[in-house]
This record gives structure tokens, C-alpha cells and sequence, in this order.
């Protein structure tokens, strides 16, 4: 990460580390509703309920909160699906069963913050950030390997691109051209074919 996008420091007091879950929630509720652009540190200080100047205390800039909100949503999801594959194979379920609950999971956090993440794919590579993105993509690969051990991790990594590039392309839609449902069953049958892949007997026996 650039060292202008940095935090300016990392909370340690409970009151300083809510006090950064605010200023993220405040900044992804604006971005759900406007283009980045539009969106100024004063704008996130007034809907966080703080001075601009409390904000620069933690950030030293625009790029520093969305940064900061980037990383933060890649914690999260190999977090969310790192549970769903761990879930999975605790309960034994048919892969049926786990492509129906990913799919679901997805379309859960992707359609609430459409619009936010489409700004976060937008910058990844501005921000540098294509590194945390590609090691949280590995994390959740990883989970699914632990719970579906046949699949195969090249045949993952395509579905798991083709997944957001499905899902990122509707985000940049306006709301009422959005067909999340043909997103839901695109994304049903990529991660159907890829389960099914894991499950074929192999080629040449």
C-alpha cells in the first residue's frame, strides 16, 4: 500500500477503533449513494457526526479512508466464506448444498453494497492494493480446498474472477438496469460446473 494512503495510525483504545468503524461506515453508506467523485472528507466527517479534523487524525486523505474501507471488505469476505466452506464440511453437505449457500452469501453482501464495491474494483490497482485483493482471494481458495479437496485451485481462481467480474459489472449498472437474479444464476452454474469438475473422475483413467 502507498504510504499516503495509510492510515495515520492504527486505534488501540475501544473508543478510537469505534471511532474508525464509524468514519467506514459513513464513508461506505455515501459511496452507496453517490460516485466517489462527489464524495468529499468533509462529507464523511458530517455523516460520521465528527470534525473534519478528527477524521485527518486517522486519515490523511480521501484515498486513505477508501483504502482503509477496501481492506476492511477483503477481511471480511475470506472471513464470511472462509466460515461458509468451514461450515460445510462440519455438517457434511452435498456440494449442492454448499454452492446453493455461497451463491446466497454472495448475492448477501454484494447486492446491500453494489455500489460501494464497485468503487473499491475500480481502485485496486490505483491504490496498489491488487496484492491484498489477490492474497484474500487465496485465503477463501484455500478454505475451499480444505472443504472440497478435489477442487482445482487454477479452476477455482477462474470461477472465483469470473464471479466478480459478473457481479462488478452489474454493480456499475444504474439501479434499475441491475438483474441481480441472472447474476444468481450465472453465478449458480459457474460455481455448479466447477463443483462438478471437483467431483469427475480423472481424465485418462
Amino acid at each position: 500500500m502507498k504510504k499516503t494512503i495509510q492510515p495515520r495510525k492504527t486505534p488501540q483504545q475501544a473508543r478510537s477503533r469505534q471511532t474508525r468503524k464509524d468514519i467506514l461506515a459513513a464513508t461506505a453508506h455515501l459511496l452507496n449513494r453517490k460516485p466517489f467523485g462527489e464524495v468529499s472528507t468533509n462529507h464523511i466527517a458530517k455523516k460520521t457526526g465528527i470534525s473534519v479534523g478528527t477524521l485527518y487524525k486517522y486519515y490523511p486523505n480521501k484515498d486513505a479512508v477508501l483504502a482503509d474501507l477496501s481492506l476492511m471488505f477483503m477481511q471480511q469476505d475470506a472471513e464470511l466464506f472462509g466460515r461458509v466452506f468451514e461450515d460445510s464440511a462440519r455438517k457434511r453437505q452435498k456440494k449442492s448444498a454448499l454452492v446453493e449457500e455461497l451463491v446466497e452469501t454472495l448475492m448477501m453482501v454484494h447486492r446491500e453494497d453494489a455500489q460501494v464495491r464497485g468503487v473499491v474494483y475500480q481502485n485496486l490497482e490505483r491504490l496498489k492494493l491488487l496484492g491484498p485483493a489477490q492474497s484474500a482471494t487465496r485465503k477463501i481458495q484455500a478454505k475451499g480446498a480444505a472443504s472440497v479437496p478435489e477442487l482445482d485451485p487454477v479452476l477455482t481462481w477462474v470461477a472465483i474472477s469470473a464471479i466478480n467480474a459478473a457481479v462488478h459489472s452489474t454493480s456499475q449498472l444504474p439501479k434499475e438496469l441491475q438483474q441481480w437474479e441472472f447474476v444468481q444464476g450465472l453465478v449458480r452454474n459457474i460455481l455448479s460446473n466447477l463443483m462438478n469438475e471437483a467431483s469427475a473422475p480423472l481424465r485418462g483413467f
